[in-house]
């Protein structure tokens, strides 16, 4: 078995050995151009004059994942990330493919790879009340596997992209439980919950569909809810690589390689979807990342292979309608994020760029446009992937 990583911008083909369209050495290209660009504006301290500083949200988190084996907290009440003292953790030798954070943030759990890109294993990080982080000894051996989420119980989700299943698994008394499993749609690659932790949704990356799950509290059940597939025109099913909920849990995103941007409606009755537009957004656009803004008002995704954020206005009825000036900017860099995460005022997006800089954006809450703030910060390691925003608390 061969893993190529998920944070790191990769496009996934039809088949899970399959060669990614984008190279870990390709990465490594472009990382230079970020690297510097990011020393500039740290040497020069940044710049923040957008728009004012949003209100600070007390012990609101934010955590960067990057290849190179390396997670780093950032707070940001002054509107800019700023790392936290203790609050970075180096997997090693191994490297860092996916991770998540549990919703009150107390725990992470990480999917690493060995240096060979062959084994891979779970493991349980501790969250300290500061933001610290401490790695357990809790580990699990791994198949092949794509996205992990973590629900508000605790209870751990992660696909296997090779056997086409979701394996649930539970941290209790400083040991590890495994819970329940299902069968999925072909090729599972990414998954969110609900906030309740209720529903379990997993973007399949090869047939088009999302798999609709029912959870129990403690991850001994998984009852199969829908299987939706999403709406094409004349094209060829869509290839899933990331799915998310809105934070009021009623609209649901999922992006593909391939240009096409997805958004549908969530049943407040027992979570199906419908209700899908499909928008194409040309250009050869690669996209991944896929985020709401805390209202709902606006749906963001970003091209990392040609840069741009494209950000889009929800409609009542379900469809987008693009921001004026959208994409908006990702500067001179390589290629555009691979990770994004809005702050909880809903003013301020963090963009993971694919070397080792996450910028800012300020946003205007009326408008939904975005606007680059000049604020860059280092990613804590190489190779940037996926950034996770942890509520106050």
């Amino acid at each position: 078995m061969r893993c190529e990583p998920n944070t790191s911008g990769l496009k996934q083909e039809t088949a899970p050995d399959a060669v990614r369209e984008h190279s870990v050495r390709s990465k490594l290209a472009a990382l230079a151009a970020t690297s510097l660009v990011a020393l500039a504006v740290a040497c020069n301290g940044g710049s923040s004059s957008i728009n004012p500083p949003p209100p600070p949200a007390a012990n609101e988190r934010f955590f960067v994942g990057n290849f190179s084996g390396n997670i780093s907290g950032f707070s940001a009440a002054s509107g800019k990330l700023e790392p936290i003292p203790g609050s970075s953790i180096t997997f090693r030798p191994s490297f860092l493919t996916n991770f998540a954070v549990k919703p009150d943030g107390t725990l992470l759990a990480a999917i690493t790879v060995d240096q060979q890109l062959v084994a891979t294993t779970l493991q349980i990080v501790n969250i300290g009340a500061g933001g610290t982080l401490t790695l357990t000894r809790l580990t699990s051996g791994l198949g092949t596997p794509g996205g992990i989420a973590i629900s508000s119980q605790g209870v751990i989700a992660i696909t296997d992209v090779g056997s086409g299943t979701v394996q649930l698994t539970l941290v209790q008394n400083n040991l590890l439980f495994q819970g329940a499993s299902a069968a999925t749609g072909p090729l599972p690659q990414d998954v969110v919950f609900s906030s309740d932790g209720s529903r379990l949704y997993v973007g399949n990356n090869a047939g088009g569909t999302i798999s609709v799950f029912a959870v129990s509290a403690q991850g001994a059940t998984l009852q199969p809810v829908q299987t939706a597939l999403l709406p094409v025109a004349a094209e060829f099913a869509p290839t899933i690589v990331r799915v998310t909920l809105s934070a009021s849990g009623r609209k649901f995103a999922a992006t593909t390689p391939d240009e096409r941007l997805f958004v549908g409606n969530v049943s407040p009755m027992d979570g199906t979807l419908s209700g899908f537009t499909e928008t194409n957004l040309g250009a050869n656009a690669n996209l991944e990342e896929v985020v709401f803004d805390p209202t709902a008002q606006n749906v963001y995704t970003a091209d990392q292979d040609n840069g741009g954020i494209f950000g889009f206005t929800l409609s009542t009825g379900g469809g987008v309608t693009p921001l004026p000036g959208s994409p908006f900017s990702t500067g001179t860099l390589p290629g555009g994020p691979t990770g994004m995460a809005f702050n909880s005022a809903g003013d301020r997006l963090y963009a993971v760029m694919q070397g080792q800089a996450v910028f800012t954006y300020s946003r205007n809450t009326s408008s939904g446009q975005l606007a680059l703030t000049g604020d860059v910060v280092s990613s804590g390691g190489f190779l940037a992937g996926r950034i996770v925003r942890v509520p106050a608390h």
